[in-house]
């Protein structure tokens, strides 16, 4: 195996003996002057391929700790998970937990939109959220609150390989890229979509419009949260209202208080990033 490209010492990108490219973690790996071949592949613990480029910078903004935590939880969903599961999942669950202790320690608590839906249809992500929770609590000395699995259940819904016929993958396409240029429209900026932050954002959209094909929509249970929302972020909520017409027209599906809310805290996610630029 050939390491091409250090990303930390312990994380690199190689080329396996078939010609494939990888992301290979490994003890003191990206340590030798790269490009260089590697005989020993015993340090070699776990490697990854398909991994999206933009979420290579994760792993130096992110501890080796909650990449450890990341992996140890997507080893556990694999034995529950009957789905072919998205390699990028060990990056996003890594910013999550991240994301989630960093609320934690601010004292931020926000109640997960959908939080029925996933419980009820989704038992076997549901298992390996709560199974999440306890480990994050136990790993990292923190206290995150029950509601923290749906979110973590979220991750792997989203990132189970659905068979989905070619049209319906265009036409997917086709709504986010709309979308995307509505908000950029509404808030006259500049999204970087080749950055993580959008690539995070798509994937929202996608467990959104996955709803819609399911016909999963309940009652909200954050009407205060939604009114909050509604009042603070001005601007955001002028935005989805736009969203929801043009939903109106191109689906004929009409977007939810709850589906709303799940829209406007992820567009201000995305553009209170560095990426969004005016």
């Amino acid at each position: 195996m050939k390491v091409i490209k250090k990303i930390n010492n312990n994380v690199a990108v190689c080329i396996d003996n078939d010609g494939h490219e990888l992301i290979a973690f490994g003890k003191g790996i990206g340590f030798p002057k790269i490009p260089y071949e590697l005989t020993d592949l015993n340090k070699i613990w776990r490697t990854y391929y398909g991994i999206n480029p933009s979420y290579l910078g994760l792993l130096n903004e992110i501890s080796e700790d909650v990449f450890a935590l990341s992996i140890k939880i997507i080893d556990q969903a694999k034995m529950r998970i009957m789905n072919e599961i998205n390699s990028n999942i060990v990056f996003t669950l890594a910013d999550h937990i991240n994301f989630a202790i960093d609320r934690y320690k601010k004292n931020m608590d926000i109640k997960m939109p959908f939080v029925y839906d996933i419980q009820y249809l989704y038992e076997n992500e549901m298992y390996i959220g709560e199974f999440a929770v306890r480990l994050i609590n136990k790993e990292m000395n923190v206290h995150l609150s029950k509601d923290e699995a749906v979110s973590i259940a979220l991750h792997f819904i989203n990132a189970e390989n659905m068979q989905r016929n070619e049209t319906d993958e265009v036409n997917e396409k086709q709504i986010i890229n709309d979308l995307t240029n509505m908000i950029e429209e509404n808030f006259a900026i500049h999204i970087d979509k080749e950055g993580f932050n959008y690539s995070r954002f798509v994937s929202h959209l996608q467990y959104l419009l996955k709803r819609r094909e399911q016909d999963t929509a309940i009652a909200s249970e954050n009407k205060k949260m939604y009114d909050y929302m509604k009042e603070t972020y001005e601007n955001t909520f002028h935005c989805v209202l736009h969203i929801r017409e043009y939903l109106i027209e191109a689906l004929a599906w009409t977007l939810s208080e709850e589906e709303l809310l799940y829209l406007m805290l992820h567009i201000n996610r995305l553009c209170s990033r560095e990426d969004c630029n005016h």
